[in-house]
Parts: structure tokens; sequence; C-alpha cells
């Protein structure tokens, strides 16, 4: 069976999405859009399908199965309800939309039209994240911290708060995802940010820092710190206190669980994509 695919967006995670993809016995690509032709046909070469610049024409002309909408979040400007309209189920990578009103009239249509959709979440599907998940419905959980704390990515729109939404909008949202899928859904939030130490980048006005605490409806209760200043090191994860138990899970990598009296450690070996 033949599954048809294109691509609005043609960058570097779109492209680790084509290379995944390629790997699938039966995918075909017939559409490759990008506002910088050079990457659409770049794309094409390499994955095949015809290039073009504008998405409208592409999704008017091109017959396609799916859709995947792989673009930085400024550069939402009706991509998604375009594919509602045609009825061409996609996946759209993070964020939806930097307008919370518009994202939640795209879900409303999606719902209507009762379209097949996904958000690029990967990390939900990991075989380390089946393993733990278990463990939270046991309910003992008592509270967790989150991280994605490091340097700042390189692209220019990033470190734009008009252009990405900041860190937590950007990156750090696969931290909150997470944190949902295991957890719950939140009740109360306040946060706190942090700005002034970053003085040597041009353009720059998003957050150095922020901290957010969360209040379950389940009466957990967690904080996530963002951090894009760090000259070197890292930290991306979480950390779940149980009372019989702490999982650390490292992201993308492996968790590492404490029983008191042993220690266990499982590492993600999957193609996340």
């Amino acid at each position: 069976m033949e599954i048809k695919i294109g691509f609005i967006g043609c960058g570097g995670i779109a492209n680790a999405h084509m290379n995944a993809l390629s790997k699938i016995e039966g995918v075909k690509f017939v559409g490759m859009c990008d506002v910088e032709e050079s990457k659409a046909k770049a794309a094409s070469e390499k994955f095949g399908g015809k290039v073009y610049t504008d998405y409208k024409k592409m999704l008017e002309e091109v017959e396609m199965d799916a859709c995947y909408i792989c673009l930085p979040p400024f550069a939402h400007e009706g991509q998604e309800e375009l594919c509602i309209e045609k009825n061409i189920p996609f996946l759209v990578e993070k964020p939806i939309h930097l307008n919370k009103n518009k994202a939640k009239k795209i879900v409303e249509k999606i719902k209507e039209k009762n379209l097949i959709t996904a958000v690029g979440y990967q990390d939900r599907y990991q075989d380390i994240i089946s393993y733990i998940k278990p463990f939270f419905s046991q309910n003992q959980l008592g509270f967790f911290t989150g991280w994605w704390v490091g340097g700042m990515p390189q692209v220019y729109w990033w470190r734009r708060k008009e252009m990405s939404g900041g860190q937590i909008v950007e990156q750090t949202t696969h931290i909150f995802d997470m944190a949902r899928y295991l957890v719950g859904e939140p009740l109360e939030v306040f946060t706190v940010k942090r700005i002034g130490l970053i003085k040597d980048v041009e353009n720059y006005n998003i957050e150095d820092a922020s901290a957010v605490s969360i209040y379950f409806e389940n009466g957990v209760f967690g904080v996530i710190f963002s951090g894009c200043f760090l000259k070197t090191g890292a930290k991306v994860g979480h950390d779940f206190y149980f009372k019989d138990k702490i999982i650390e899970y490292y992201e993308r990598q492996k968790v590492k669980i404490n029983y008191g009296n042993k220690i266990e450690e499982i590492y993600e070996t999957g193609d996340l994509l």
C-alpha cells in the first residue's frame, strides 16, 4: 500500500522526519515546499516529490494522504487550516501556534472534521516512558522537578519572543508535555522569570531563565525550570519522587529508578522519529 506524503517546511527537523519515513515501506514523497527553494530542491533530490515555495499551490495541485508541517513558530499562517479544509491528515511540529486563541480554533476545526492529526511531542512514545508510565497510576507520586537548562540555539528567530514564544514555548514545552502525560492536568500555575544575564547576544529579548510551579488536579505538584544562559553543561529531564522510589528521566536517553535497595537503569534504543 502506497502512502503519499507532502512536507511544508524542509529544514532540519523536517529532514529528520524524512529520513525516518524513508525507512518505512510504501511511503512516497509527493511534495516538498519551503520558502527557501534551495531547501525544497535538496529534499526533493534526496527523497523525491515536486518542489514548491507556496504551500497553497502544493496543497491545491498535489494529492497526498498526509502532510508534515515543520515550521518555526512564527511561520504558521494558515497551513493547518488549509489541510483541515482539504481533509488532509497532518503532523505539525510544536508549538501549534504562538497565538493561544488561534491554536484553540485549529483544535476545534480538527474535532469538527474528525481528522487524524498529531503534534511533534515524540518523547511520549519512547520505550523508556512506556516502561515507567504504569508507576504513575498507583498515585504514589509526591512531587517532581523538571529542567531544560543549557545554552542558546543559534537560529536567529529563537532569541526573539515574538518569533519563538521564548524557551518555554519552543523548547521546554517537551518537559511540560511529559509532565501532563505522566502526572495529569494542571489546576494552578505560578511563574517567575530572570532577565539580565545574557548581555552579549544581539536582537535578544526572551527570558534568560524561568521557573513554573504547577499544582495538578490529583494533588501532585512540580516545578519546571528553563534556562538558556549556560556557557557549559546542560540538564534536561525530570526527577519524580514517589513514596517508595525515585525515577530520574534523562531526556531521550535513559531512566534511572532508585528502589532504595537497588538501582535500575534502562536506556532508550528506539528511533524517536
